[in-house]
């Protein structure tokens, strides 16, 4: 309790500390207004202060703070978000929430790049088939965000992809190196609103058998279309493969922590059966927004994906082939009435996926013997509308509604005889009421109810394993929320205090085989609170040093409310994967001359790895650092040299825990050391005007 406590009184300090007039430096150790920071989520655009929405930002100058291997580190320093790598290459995203829906890729965070949708119709999201370097920041919107982006009660992820600057022209490469076999390149080129990236990424693992490589390319483009209409498009290709580890018990990862998962007399290990991922993903989108007249907007979104998918799994061989096409439509008009102005947004998303799933026995790494052929397709619709309205240019009150449906329907060829059958979730209607009250000028009060559905995954309805689980329910949840903003030229700061209430919860078992399946919890009572303070305590650009001070935390209570697991009674523990408090402090550094030093020090507490809650993992302390030199060479040549490490102290250290886990094979060991240097070059001509 005394290290919650210091952190509290520091953040009461900073944030009720008064300093003057309304400015604030959110990604820059320069002084900004705030109002230079836009926020666009629920389709608003608005300053961070007067947003009705909690919303965490990585802006191209937070995710500099760390090396480029990973976006894990900068993403862990929102509070209430939690992203991991168990093995390389094997991501989980989790948005205030515990992480037993995702033993792999990333599941009920609803994302969308460059405005058009990422997450597939059955509720999964391929982020770790996107190279680190094609993406330039992220708006993570914290709480259900269902009354406007459909299903889904952890949250919504925007991701952008776009030149700093559209009236450049560049071409740039970079050179990274690092321990356990790291290596990336990555090679853009820019013409105008034009992007092409290209991005290799690969390392052999700190444990064995956890190779990674990635490759991928990524276009962008934004061009007029007439005199108010905008084309952007986004099109992406990555082949992906890395192996798959898997977890060990205790007594394994004190003996070595980079073994991998070990065979025994009935089950083979992971090396064995050379468990791995294998997965390539095409996707085209556009986006084309008209200016209709000067209240009315209407823009639409859609997307096309094909995904090559295969899984040596240890008991079985997984392919799959996927097909999904989908879009979003959106009326906006935005008016005037007195002192009052108002903002409706209206739309609908739809998204339909088709996958081909083929299983068969494993037999070290090959495919054998068939053991199942089962087709799914997945078809789901959100419809909304919300109103906001901003009075007297300090209140800002918003509503929103959304009628959401999702269907599956599938078909099994083998074994015979052939079967077919469907799982419809029935129509349901999500609210949100939001208001946002700034008060003199620099400090802000925000509320908010709102709701959430979310349907099981393909992945969760259908197992690995095979079969069709159509007893799984949506899970349902509703969230209240406050919190107070400050916003400053030298302190800026927030804390939120928030309570979700789910119903139906999906949790993750394992069978002895290792094979997940997925079962309904009852309901669970998740309680909170974030904050995250910024200090300047240096920001004049012509002092020699620039000095940035900047804290971010979360302290939780997520428990089952009711639960019951065969014949034991769980009401009441505390859920698996989630750490009591945890925080991130840094230290941003600027000198003359481009050389910068980015200091980190994270800190999470111990949790529980299962529902009874009688394993515990240790906490962990970690330091990070990273510093890089600018330097442009005349007009046009400039380079970047950087250098990072990293170290933890913790008795047991993983990036990601196997919750529930069959024979207590929790454990997914981390390095508590890593050093990784880097070097960019690049040439920019023709700075063309408008």
């Amino acid at each position: 309790m005394l290290k919650i406590s210091i952190t509290g009184a520091l953040a009461a300090f900073l944030i009720f500390h008064d300093s003057g007039p309304a400015f604030s430096q959110t990604d820059s150790l320069q002084a900004r207004e705030l109002r230079e920071v836009t926020v666009h989520a629920f389709e608003s655009e608005k300053d961070p202060l007067t947003t009705t929405a909690t919303v965490g930002m990585l802006t191209p100058r937070t995710l500099g703070r760390f090396s480029n291997y990973t976006w894990a580190n900068a993403v862990n320093t929102i509070p209430g978000v939690r992203m991991e790598e168990r093995s390389p290459g094997s991501y989980r995203f989790s948005v205030r929430g515990s992480l037993i829906r995702s033993p792999f890729g990333v599941r009920n965070v609803k994302f969308y790049w460059n405005g058009i949708p990422f997450t597939d119709a059955s509720g999964n999201t391929p982020l770790n088939s996107v190279d680190y370097g094609a993406i330039q920041s992220m708006e993570v919107i914290k709480g259900p965000g269902s009354s406007i982006y459909g299903a889904g009660t952890g949250g919504v992820v925007l991701m952008q992809s776009r030149p700093d600057n559209e009236f450049q022209n560049r071409v740039e490469q970079s050179v990274s190196f690092g321990k356990y076999g790291f290596q990336s390149r990555n090679s853009t080129l820019q013409i105008g609103d034009i992007s092409v990236q290209y991005g290799h990424s690969e390392q052999d693992g700190y444990r064995n058998h956890s190779g990674m490589v990635r490759d991928a390319i990524r276009f962008t483009s934004s061009s007029s279309i007439g005199e108010k209409g905008t084309l952007s498009l986004l099109g992406m290709y990555s082949d992906l493969y890395y192996q798959t580890p898997g977890g060990i018990n205790l007594a394994q990862y004190q003996t070595d922590p980079k073994l991998a998962r070990q065979s025994t007399a009935t089950v083979p290990g992971s090396e064995a059966q050379k468990a791995a991922i294998y997965t390539r993903l095409a996707l085209l989108g556009g986006n084309y927004v008209l200016q209709l007249s000067d209240k009315w907007t209407q823009s639409t979104a859609l997307y096309l994906t094909f995904t090559d998918f295969a899984n040596p799994f240890i008991s079985n061989f997984e392919k799959r082939d996927e097909n999904g096409v989908g879009g979003r439509n959106i009326w906006q008009n935005k008016s005037e009435w007195g002192n009052i102005k108002t903002n409706w947004t209206s739309g609908f998303e739809w998204q339909y996926g088709k996958s081909a799933q083929r299983n068969y026995d494993n037999k070290g790494g090959v495919a054998d013997k068939q053991q199942t052929v089962e087709d799914i397709r997945t078809t789901n619709l959100s419809v909304f509308s919300q109103l906001e309205a901003t009075l007297l240019t300090d209140l800002t009150l918003s509503a929103g509604l959304s009628y959401n449906t999702s269907k599956y329907k599938y078909e099994r060829y083998f074994p015979l005889p052939f079967n077919q059958d469907q799982k419809t979730f029935d129509g349901i209607f999500i609210p949100r009421f939001a208001a946002n009250k700034v008060i003199a000028g620099n400090w802000s009060v925000t509320a908010s109810y709102s709701g959430g559905f979310s349907p099981p995954t393909l992945q969760e309805v259908r197992p690995s394993a095979g079969g069709f689980r159509k007893d799984l329910e949506a899970e349902k949840g509703n969230n209240t929320e406050v919190g107070i903003r400050k916003a400053g030229k030298v302190i800026s700061g927030e804390i939120s205090l928030y309570h979700f209430g789910l119903r139906n919860a999906i949790v993750r078992r394992l069978d002895e085989g290792g094979a997940e399946y997925f079962v309904n919890a009852g309901k669970t009572k998740q309680n909170g609170v974030e904050w995250n303070i910024n200090w300047d305590i240096l920001s004049d650009p012509k002092l020699p040093v620039m000095l940035k001070l900047w804290n971010t935390g979360t302290y939780t209570k997520y428990t089952y409310e009711e639960f019951r697991q065969a014949d034991s009674d769980l009401s009441g523990k505390l859920i698996p994967g989630i750490p009591r408090f945890s925080q991130s402090t840094g230290l941003d550094v600027l000198l003359k001359y481009g050389i910068s030093a980015f200091l980190t020090y994270q800190h999470g507490d111990s949790f529980y790895l299962n529902d009874a809650n009688t394993v515990k993992n240790t906490a962990y302390n970690q330091w990070m650092a990273r510093v890089s030199w600018k330097k442009s060479w005349g007009q046009h040549f400039y380079s970047e040299l950087s250098a990072s490490a990293e170290k933890v102290n913790a008795g047991i250290y993983s990036l990601g825990y196997d919750l529930n886990a069959f024979g207590n094979r929790y454990y997914n060991g981390a390095p508590k050391n890593n050093l990784w240097a880097g070097v960019k070059i690049g040439w920019e001509w023709q700075k063309n005007s408008k």
